[in-house]
């Protein structure tokens, strides 16, 4: 039997470093020149729309895409490797939770035993001792022992998640990337799931990657922002500043496309917001060289 990687020690400095993160799927680049440094207990958010490369992002950090370029140093030690001892390193120090976990829960388990599992590859100890730091874990996250002995399905969505959590934190890890962890949520278990994020960071220093659409969100939970776009960080900075006095047109358009609860204000913000992205549209084109033998008109 293959032993438990061992817990490794705090090291000072970051404890995440992202640098020249290319990622490609044939011809097109999902992922141009990303870069990043996160400290232990700080929480940072990858914000923008369908297609601006923060999901991809996310998957390559956790091990699930393979970068093109770049590498991704975790605790000081580069990850990018791909053998079974690199893999299990990997998510010894991260761990990642979507937006829907369900599918990534084992039906035929209960909770507490979906909770336990990470513990049997990463962490000695015996059968009894898994189960019970399970059920501390189950505890912190606030499920009942009766949530922990029910099966997936029976879960409702905002316990599914904290369940995740849960699981997630059973190894210790020093950084947790959520993909749009709480989109799925209605507004009250956001606030409760968020709550909760927050207290687990206060309480424990783990350092968060917050991937979201929902600008709201990410001011709630995150000390500062990466606006993505075509692959590529537009701007970043302190997330209260760039949400307050954005200086890219991209990041103005994302916030311009916040609904508001006046109709007619919401009217004028739609307008702006399909006249700004006309505007954005326009200067890709006249940036992108026209191919050989074609003329841009």
């Amino acid at each position: 039997m293959t032993e438990p990687e061992p817990v490794p020690e705090p090291v000072p400095g970051p404890v995440l470093e992202v640098a020249s993160l290319v990622k490609r799927f044939g011809t097109f680049t999902a992922v141009d020149d990303v870069g990043f440094t996160l400290m232990p207990g700080a929480s940072l958010g990858i914000v923008g729309e369908s297609g601006s490369g923060k999901t991809t992002t996310a998957r390559v950090l956790a091990g699930l895409e393979e970068p093109t370029s770049g590498t991704v140093t975790l605790a000081g030690e580069t990850v990018t490797g791909r053998s079974r001892r690199d893999r299990l390193r990997r998510a010894r120090l991260l761990q990642m939770i979507f937006q829907d976990p369900y599918g990534s829960f084992d039906p035929r388990q209960t909770i507490a035993e979906s909770v336990a599992e990470p513990l049997r590859l990463h962490a000695p100890g015996s059968r009894k001792q898994h189960r019970a730091r399970a059920a501390e874990l189950l505890d912190q996250v606030g499920l009942s022992r009766r949530a922990g002995q029910s099966p997936p399905r029976d879960l409702s969505g905002g316990q599914r998640q904290r369940a995740a959590i849960a699981r997630a934190l059973a190894v210790r890890p020093r950084v947790l990337v959520l993909d749009e962890a709480v989109a799925a949520l209605d507004v009250s278990i956001q606030a409760q799931i968020l709550t909760l994020l927050e207290e687990l960071r206060a309480g424990t220093g783990i350092a968060y990657v917050f991937v979201s659409h929902d600008l709201g969100v990410v001011r709630h939970i995150t000390d500062e922002v990466l606006v993505m776009r075509h692959g590529r960080v537009v701007e970043r900075g302190a997330t209260e500043h760039v949400l307050r006095t954005p200086r890219h047109p991209y990041t103005r358009l994302l916030l311009d496309s916040i609904p508001s609860p006046d109709w007619d204000l919401d009217r004028v913000a739609r307008d702006r917001v399909a006249r700004d992205r006309r505007a954005l549209d326009l200067a890709d084109r006249q940036a992108t060289p026209a191919p050989k033998g074609e003329t841009t008109c």
